[in-house]
């Protein structure tokens, strides 16, 4: 009898030392959980404070330069420098997106858009860009003759500000065309593409940035942008695109390779593919680095949509491009040249001559 109850004195020790662990485990468990609540939150608090501030005095920089005097030198290094802000704030934000919400990115992403567009309209009123106009009948009868041939539309075309760099182009109204810009004529360039159906566009050189708008059934092969490539409204198109920022509005059945050093952000979009960025020329690793871009961090797995704030479930309006083999895009443009009558043509930045492709 004693044996037994020393038995059952033992049982209900060790029934109460396993207990008192459970319990102590739990409590770690617990106290753990909100240490790591406690920093995240911490850390939320301290991102926005310090966005807040900084988007401040992008602000003040701005309206200081709209009440200065200051000589157009001046004004010229002071824009650079709000654009640098601009660009380490976009930097900032997706070095946080980790501990972020959807919705405080998204709210985050359009506070840099009003900036970037505040400082791009301050910049336009202050120092007004001039337009380029050709002189001379021999020029005026040229341009005439090849208005409805060339494959890149200059009638928007303006000098940049600084003397001796190149214009800027607008691409617009073409189909099944091949249209080719070099080095030459994009280096630095807000590049524009509008209303172009069954074309292969090329830019081979190190933009600032690109904006496509209405585009059915193209191929657009970019080399390194120094900003953003902004696209809306296309429709079964192929892109291979290196950019600091990308951003995607209303479009569906779009295929990007992509080299994206921020967040890559799509809205109103459907059947996103997405994939390594594949395309190649010459000059290629020289525009990187005249771009500015770094050739060894690509986000391009890493994508927001904005129609899409679940944070556990995957967005189902793309996707990763998986097994799909790489496209061989000296095979596509030959065969683009010969389906179309060899109607491509590359836009001289000096001549405005169409030069055909060969």
């Amino acid at each position: 009898m004693e044996g037994d109850s020393e038995n059952r004195k033992d049982q209900i020790l060790e029934r109460l030392n396993k207990r008192n662990k459970d319990r102590q485990n739990y409590l770690d468990v617990k106290s753990e959980q909100r240490s790591k609540e406690s920093v995240q939150n911490e850390g939320v608090d301290y991102f926005s404070q310090t966005f807040g501030q900084r988007t401040i005095d992008i602000e003040q920089r701005l309206k200081d330069i709209q009440c200065g005097d200051a000589p157009p030198t001046d004004l010229g290094r002071q824009f650079a420098d709000i654009t640098l802000q601009i660009q380490e704030l976009q930097r900032y934000l997706t070095a946080s997106t980790m501990f972020l919400s959807d919705f405080k990115i998204k709210s985050c992403q359009n506070i840099l858009n009003t900036l970037t567009s505040a400082s791009d309209e301050t910049r336009q009123r202050l120092m007004p860009k001039k337009k380029f106009g050709f002189s001379g009948k021999k020029t005026a009868s040229k341009q005439k003759s090849t208005a409805n041939k060339d494959a890149v539309d200059a009638k928007s075309s303006k000098v940049p500000e600084k003397p001796g760099s190149n214009f800027s182009w607008t691409i617009a109204n073409r189909r099944k065309e091949h249209v080719v810009l070099d080095s030459s004529q994009v280096n630095g360039q807000d590049i524009t593409i509008s209303n172009i159906s069954h074309c292969l566009v090329e830019l081979q050189g190190h933009p600032g940035s690109v904006q496509v708008s209405k585009a059915s059934q193209c191929t657009l092969l970019c080399g390194p942008i120094a900003r953003s490539f902004f696209a809306e409204n296309l429709e079964k198109c192929t892109l291979s695109v290196a950019c600091q920022q990308l951003r995607l509005h209303s479009s569906g059945v779009v295929r990007i390779y992509l080299h994206v050093t921020c967040r890559a952000i799509i809205e109103d979009c459907k059947d996103i593919e997405i994939g390594e960025f594949n395309y190649d020329y010459p000059e290629l690793e020289a525009d990187y680095l005249a771009s500015g871009l770094n050739k060894s961090q690509n986000n391009y797995t890493d994508v927001a949509d904005f129609n899409w704030l679940s944070p556990d479930v995957p967005s189902p309006n793309w996707s990763l491009l998986k097994d799909h083999p790489d496209p061989n895009w000296n095979a596509l443009r030959r065969d683009f040249v010969a389906n179309n009558n060899n109607n491509g043509h590359k836009q001289d930045g000096n001549t405005n001559k169409d030069i055909s492709i060969i």
